[in-house]
């Protein structure tokens, strides 16, 4: 699922989706539907929209509402981004499990120029979500803003957030320099092979 990208791939999710493509002893569970529609959402696909919204009609549970609200995290526009950001960080109504869920399609890599503007907003929101959310909470936070991008513009900013924010806690720090180990060896390969 996570390398399916072609319209190949594409179709063949759908098909797997509609139960035309049947794969011997795997039956599809509510997540794995909705975990397949997010990725099409993810990508564009044209037919991701109407998709999600004939699961919606059919997984009415709770945690099919959940899923539905990650899966619309990975639609690739400045409007839902920003609905999403506040959402996230406004709107004390919405569950923890269900930000948690929302956070990783919302900052899909292939979503890091719409996503680039939250990342220092994500660091500065540490301190308020350390002391207002699980433990876990943050480091799943700092693992979906941080790894969603991979550009030189976002180490500068995780950089300079560092930088200018000296008395951060050092639980904090350390969890950012832990996370943004990843992005640094995407910085360096990528002006090695790329550049």
């Amino acid at each position: 699922l996570n390398i399916a990208s072609s319209e190949k791939a594409r179709l063949i999710l759908k098909d797997i989706l509609n139960d035309k493509f049947q794969i011997k002893d795997l039956k599809l569970k509510t997540k794995d539907r909705f975990d397949i529609v997010t990725k099409l959402l993810i990508l564009g696909d044209k037919d991701a929209p109407s998709l999600l919204a004939e699961l919606e009609t059919t997984e009415t549970t709770d945690e099919a509402k959940r899923y539905a609200y990650a899966a619309k995290a990975g639609i690739a526009t400045t409007e839902n981004k920003a609905k999403f950001w506040s959402s996230f960080v406004n709107d004390k109504t919405i569950s923890e499990s269900w930000i948690e869920s929302a956070f990783v399609p919302f900052n899909s890599v292939r979503h890091s120029e719409l996503t680039f503007p939250y990342l220092e907003k994500s660091l500065a929101e540490l301190p308020n979500l350390k002391q207002n959310r699980k433990i876990f909470f943050v480091n799943g936070w700092l693992a979906a803003f941080v790894g969603g991008q991979r550009s030189e513009q976002a180490l500068a900013v995780v950089n300079k957030f560092l930088a200018n924010n000296p008395n951060l806690d050092k639980d904090l720090r350390l969890k950012i320099l832990e996370t943004v180990d990843g992005l640094e060896r995407a910085v360096k390969i990528r002006k090695k092979f790329v550049d």
